[in-house]
C-alpha cells in the first residue's frame, strides 16, 4: 500500500535537509545536455551551425 499524500509530505517534513541537499544540491540533477545524431551531415556544417547559436 502507498502512504497517503499526508503521509509522504510528513516523511517528507522529517527528511527534508538531507533529500534536499540531495536533490537539489547536486548529488541527483546534473546540468541538462541534449545527445543526438546528425545523419550525413558534414562535421564542418555541425560546427558552423554550433557557431551560430553558441549565443541562444
Amino acid at each position: 500500500m502507498l502512504p497517503s499524500r499526508n503521509q509522504a509530505r510528513e516523511m517528507w517534513q522529517q527528511h527534508e535537509p538531507p533529500l534536499g541537499n540531495y536533490f537539489w544540491g547536486g548529488g541527483f540533477w546534473e546540468e541538462p545536455y541534449y545527445v543526438g545524431t546528425a545523419g550525413e551531415v558534414a562535421s564542418q556544417t555541425i560546427e558552423q551551425y554550433i557557431e551560430r547559436t553558441e549565443h541562444v
